[in-house]
């Protein structure tokens, strides 16, 4: 089990993921003939998970967005999970204190 292919594979994944879910959402704005859309100010990741599966457009566009957004964090804990299997604690601890940091910098900017 090698570390470097497992991260480059989750981050390349993610990033296709969100793309395709942006494309899609574009596409949609196409086929309705670009009409203007309306965007909310402040949703939470359950509302634009839900208009998404509405089928909105802007719910695509959105999820593409959080998607991009937890691929590097997901990326810190696979990196933990693998240190972890690894039994080096000083890496465990270090990626865990990293992970923290960028989950608290999500939630407190959300926040404020």
């Amino acid at each position: 089990m090698d570390l470097n292919r497992i991260v480059a594979q989750s981050l390349r994944v993610g990033v296709l993921v969100s793309a395709a879910l942006s494309l899609f959402g574009l596409f949609l704005w196409a086929i309705g003939g670009f009409r203007s859309v309306a965007v909310p100010n402040v949703m939470s990741i359950g509302d634009i998970v839900r208009i998404a599966f509405d089928g909105d457009l802007t719910g695509f566009i959105y999820l593409g967005v959080i998607v991009l957004i937890a691929t590097p964090i997901f990326r810190v804990a696979v990196s933990s999970i693998y240190f972890a299997a690894e039994r080096d604690r000083a890496y465990v601890g270090i990626t865990i204190m990293v992970l923290g940091m960028l989950l608290f910098a999500l939630y407190s900017g959300a926040a404020g």
